[in-house]
């Protein structure tokens, strides 16, 4: 199939979805409304086939960024500048698929399926302002679930979980031998502690029991009121961990650069991925994705008040900030292993603030 053709597909898939999309917003209060839902999903693997080979053939390695471990991207707090600000090709791994999965009728948690359902519309309404305002800019893909990752990232994530703890576990013996998170922070290696992350902006001098407490406070789960505070720190962990095996897989499968916003998943991905050994691909793909999450936390979302979304893009992308950033660094020899956050910093800020004086110079002789 020809690049052309490929295209063409893609954008056939766009409108589509968008169609799909607005009929499930408008009848997802109706009594079919879980029929209406399943018909994103009946969608997705229905061009599954075409998807993969979109990603396979039609983009060149790495050039591209997947927004992704996110419940929405938010075009309406801006989040779509300083995404399209890196690379050449932008993605959004497109979550609904996942949610519907995770939906189980009110029978393990109602408050957890209330809280899907609730996210789903939030999405849904999100991806049709996404196909409307970046159409051709910014593509929604499943890039997650159109891989076959799942069972090797399962299997990473199990390891890496019980790997933790001092004495060797499965899941059987976890069960039988922990019951509490007192139990449970007896049980790790020391040092490890320090290194386990429940929720973004948590206050990492507090200890095991008083984070776990805030994440049970703060987090609605698909669990029934029955399981253990040892299994739900279990099912937590092994989720991030399971996320962070997936999105690396992903990535470097089809050969793009992950673009992380939540901090969790962010610190869980770079420290799994000093798990892949000395890969100058893992290790080139991981440089590029530091890059954009400290570029995304330092876009200053008021340098592009009542800019036009595609004048915003041309410019950006004639601009190249990615290979300034990527110069720079390589020219003062910094690396994966050698980065000081100050230094990564400063470089970011530096050709954020050189292409909006640019930006803002043109639009003034215009």
């Amino acid at each position: 199939m020809s690049n052309n053709m490929l295209v063409d597909e893609l954008y056939r898939i766009q409108i589509e979805y968008k169609r799909i999309l607005e009929n499930a917003l408008k009848n997802i209060y109706q009594k079919d409304s879980s029929a209406i839902i399943d018909e994103i999903g009946v969608f997705w693997e229905h061009n599954k086939k075409i998807v993969q080979c979109i990603l396979r053939y039609l983009f060149p390695a790495y050039e591209g960024y997947v927004f992704t471990s996110a419940t929405i991207l938010d075009l309406d707090d801006s989040e779509h500048y300083p995404f399209v600000s890196l690379g050449k090709f932008h993605f959004w791994d497109d979550p609904i698929y996942r949610y519907i999965t995770l939906i189980g009728n009110g029978e393990v948690n109602k408050d957890f399926d209330e809280q899907m359902r609730r996210q789903i519309i939030s999405t849904i309404e999100d991806n049709i302002k996404i196909i409307d305002q970046a159409l051709g800019l910014i593509y929604i893909l499943p890039i997650r679930i159109i891989t076959e990752a799942g069972q090797l990232a399962n299997k990473a994530a199990n390891q890496a979980f019980f790997s933790m703890f001092k004495d060797e576990l499965d899941i059987i013996t976890y069960k039988k031998n922990f019951k509490t998170i007192t139990d449970v922070k007896k049980g790790l290696s020391a040092g490890i502690e320090k290194n386990i992350i429940l929720l973004d902006g948590e206050d990492p001098t507090l200890d095991l029991e008083s984070r776990f407490r805030n994440y049970k406070e703060r987090t609605i789960l698909p669990l029934s009121s029955n399981y253990t505070d040892a299994e739900i720190f279990q099912f937590g962990v092994y989720s991030y961990l399971l996320q962070a095996f997936d999105t690396i897989l992903i990535c470097i499968e089809h050969k793009i650069v992950p673009y992380i916003r939540y901090e969790v998943a962010f610190k869980y991905i770079v420290r799994i991925s000093g798990n892949f050994g000395d890969n100058e691909e893992l290790s080139d793909m991981m440089l590029r994705c530091i890059v954009a999450h400290f570029l995304h936390h330092n876009f200053e979302k008021q340098n592009v008040n009542g800019v036009d979304f595609r004048e915003y893009y041309k410019a950006v992308q004639s601009y190249d900030i990615e290979n300034k950033i990527l110069g720079n660094l390589k020219q003062r020899n910094i690396n994966l292993t050698s980065m000081s956050l100050d230094d990564l910093t400063t470089i970011i800020n530096n050709a954020l603030e050189g292409f909006f004086t640019s930006f803002h110079d043109e639009r003034i002789k215009l």
